[in-house]
């Protein structure tokens, strides 16, 4: 049974300079008083988790996070190891440790354990920054104390908001193309060109982008700071691929020198799939085609050319698509069953799973829904077999491996 906490506002300071707004929300379960506050620097915002106002913060700033009652119940009385996970506006799930390595693309760290020990009083502080990796949206914080068996175990939440100021355009201008010709759509698998005008001559322009849900990424190396021309020109690109998700982007340009900071915005839509050939797939699990993360789903194929090669990739709620390792169809048969351990590392929502015979070049596409999960993931599983795969462009034939955890934008969003 969870209880609500008062909830207050007021100002404390990180420093003399810096005034903070305390705006906290915390559950607590019945046997303990295991308490969670949070404090930001942006007041309050509207939580469609918790329904109510909730603790604000921009990309790049630092929250503090507060633990309180975090003690061992029973004599010898005590510190105790409170492990500390975080539930992001998809239904993602990570360690507080392993969301602070995120690409803003593939996002599949490993959710290690990593517990942080309160002091004799059962206090625990955490300064946690929010990286450009981290979408905007309503945030839940869980502490789980790892000696009570989980019976100290508290929550609260806080929301990541756009922020930051557009800065001064001068006389700069930037536009994005594709083909040569001027666009605001583009399709998964092309390259978009950017191309700027005005800013000082032989300055270095600094360019990332922001993707539908906030999320910051970078351009590849040695495209994402480019020297202007002496007339004040520059020009970039950025291949997208299907591990894009779609939606409406915004590419930012900005003038090291001059603070000159101009934008382009365009849609990227997902490539057409056709399904053809008498193939069937299914997507099951034993009550359905709905389950939570951290489940086996079993994906049934048939009538597919006997002994063929069969490819897989699974599309995401977002449109993002991921490959899976390929698979065979039966010599006689021409039936295969593959299993998908999908954990919460990835978010929740309404999946497809397409399959096509590298022979037949039959297509199927079959669909199940992904729900939150209420296991903990203080004990996480390793990697399975059958994972997701980070290029999948060509989504076929593709094997798992996880992302680099150093490639964070150092700019935050700064965009809206």
């Amino acid at each position: 049974m969870k209880r609500l906490s008062p909830r207050s506002l007021f100002a404390i300071g990180f420093s003399a300079a810096l005034a903070l707004t305390l705006a906290w929300f915390a559950y607590g379960a019945a046997a303990s008083r295991a308490r969670v506050e949070i404090f930001t620097p942006q007041g309050v915002a509207p939580c469609a988790a918790s329904r109510t106002p909730e603790p604000a913060i921009f990309q790049t700033q630092t929250l503090l996070a507060r633990f309180d009652f975090y003690r061992v119940l029973e004599p010898p009385f005590g510190p105790e190891p409170v492990e500390v996970d975080i539930t992001f506006p998809d239904g993602r799930v990570f360690t507080i440790s392993a969301a602070q390595f995120l690409d803003g693309v593939i996002d599949m760290p490993t959710n290690v354990q990593f517990a942080r020990f309160s002091n004799n009083a059962g206090q625990l502080s955490l300064n946690i920054t929010i990286p450009g990796t981290w979408p905007y949206g309503c945030y839940r914080l869980s502490g789980r104390g790892l000696s009570s068996g989980g019976a100290n175990t508290a929550s609260a939440f806080f929301v990541v908001i756009p922020g930051g100021r557009p800065g001064p355009t001068g006389t700069a201008t930037l536009r994005a193309t594709l083909n040569g010709q001027e666009t605001s759509v583009i399709q998964q698998g092309q390259i978009l060109e950017i191309d700027g005008r005005g800013f000082i001559g032989g300055e270095q322009v600094s360019f990332w982008l922001t993707a539908p849900d906030g999320t910051v990424i970078d351009f590849p190396p040695g495209q994402a700071v480019v020297q202007a021309t002496p007339s004040g020109a520059v020009s970039t690109s950025f291949q997208f691929e299907g591990k894009n998700p779609v939606g409406r982007y915004t590419v930012t340009a900005l003038g090291n020198t001059s603070g000159f900071r101009v934008f382009a915005h365009f849609e990227l839509i997902s490539r057409p799939v056709t399904q053809r050939g008498p193939a069937r797939l299914s997507v099951v699990v034993p009550s359905g085609a709905v389950a939570p993360q951290r489940s086996i789903f079993y994906a049934n194929g048939d009538l597919f050319f006997p002994g063929e090669r069969v490819d897989l990739w699974l599309t995401l709620p977002d449109g993002a698509v991921r490959g899976f390792p390929s698979t065979f169809a039966d010599p006689v048969s021409g039936q295969f069953m593959v299993e998908l351990f999908l954990d919460e590392r990835l978010p929740v929502g309404f999946y497809q799973l397409t399959a096509q015979g590298a022979v037949s070049q039959q297509l199927v596409i079959a669909t199940f829904t992904l729900t939150q999960t209420a296991d903990t993931i203080a004990n996480p599983q390793p990697v399975p077999q059958v994972g997701l795969d980070n290029n999948p462009s060509t989504p076929p034939n593709l094997s798992f491996t996880d992302p680099d955890p150093t490639n964070i934008n150092e700019y935050g969003n700064p965009d809206e």
